[in-house]
């Protein structure tokens, strides 16, 4: 599921890029003890974004430990900020869960019984993500109005992904207050937008077969028509991204941390890795056409 925002690891120093591994083996082990073990199988580096973040505007405290993980049967370095990762583990238990609620709506055949026996256990991870007072509804209520525009065949790419990037900003900023909270809604509702205009574009050959909902293929009709707009798609996507770190730049000292660089690195060169490994994608598509 998504897992569009990452870092290129190669333009990240040592220390920083095991920092960021660590995070991701503390989130996916907070994750496992405290929502279900099968629930490290669905994490993503968005989340795990999304905690960096997050431990970046809190300034919360960290250790780093020596643990070992199950599945690689050594012992790895994890990072131990559990306020940050239940926050996130929360988050990511509830919007799973209403993610699933909607695909089930959407989705026929195999697909759909699949994901229907699977209910009842993510129905136990929503039950375990229920810490955070209304950040059920802050998740579900622009899932239900995407999927209302989804229906519809809305044909304004932008319309559909503000309300994914509502769900996005309201998680990110969610508990903050004064200008870490503006910086987080803002860094939160653009990582959203992106997320879901690039799994669009991802998805628009796929869509075209299925005849699923895309918001791309509602406004230029047709697949060819999406290729042939790849410049307004590619500029939408960056443009987001360069918001994101123009407002997060507002929370950096004059000297910029490991973190601060690691999030500079995931939205800026992490971002449009991302935009390259799809616009690939969708040119092997064309070329399949000719």
């Amino acid at each position: 599921m998504f897992g569009y925002i990452r870092p290129v690891v190669g333009d990240l120093l040592v220390k920083e890029a095991d920092f960021y591994d660590a995070v991701y083996c503390g989130l996916c082990r907070y994750s496992g003890k405290h929502l279900s073990h099968a629930s490290r199988f669905l994490l993503n580096y968005d989340f795990t974004f999304l905690a960096i973040l997050r431990l970046s505007l809190t300034g919360e405290q960290v250790t780093v430990e020596k643990k070992r993980c199950p599945y690689k049967c050594k012992k790895k370095a994890t990072v131990c900020c559990d306020a940050v990762y239940s926050y996130t583990a929360s988050a990511f238990g509830l919007f799973s869960y209403h993610k699933l609620l909607d695909d089930l709506r959407d989705q026929k055949g195999l697909s759909r019984f699949c994901k229907r026996l699977a209910l009842p256990w993510f129905a136990h991870i929503r039950k375990k993500s229920l810490a955070y007072a209304g950040m059920e509804q802050m998740i579900s209520r622009p899932i239900e109005e995407l999927h209302g525009l989804e229906t519809a065949n809305c044909d304004s790419p932008d319309r559909a992904a503000d309300c994914f990037g509502r769900i996005m900003r309201g998680i990110a900023a969610y508990g903050l207050d004064g200008t870490k909270k503006a910086i987080a809604e803002q860094c939160g509702y653009h990582i959203g937008r992106f997320i879901y205009l690039i799994d669009a574009y991802d998805d628009f050959e796929k869509d075209s077969k299925s005849g699923n909902y895309n918001p791309f293929l509602a406004k230029y009709g047709h697949a060819e028509g999406v290729r042939a707009h790849a410049e307004e798609i590619r500029t939408t996507l960056i443009d987001s991204m360069n918001v994101f770190s123009h407002s997060y730049a507002l929370a950096c000292g004059p000297v910029l941390t490991g973190l601060d660089r690691t999030v500079f690195n995931i939205c800026e060169l992490g971002s449009r890795a991302a935009i390259k490994r799809v616009e690939e994608k969708a040119s092997k598509g064309k070329e399949t056409h000719v």
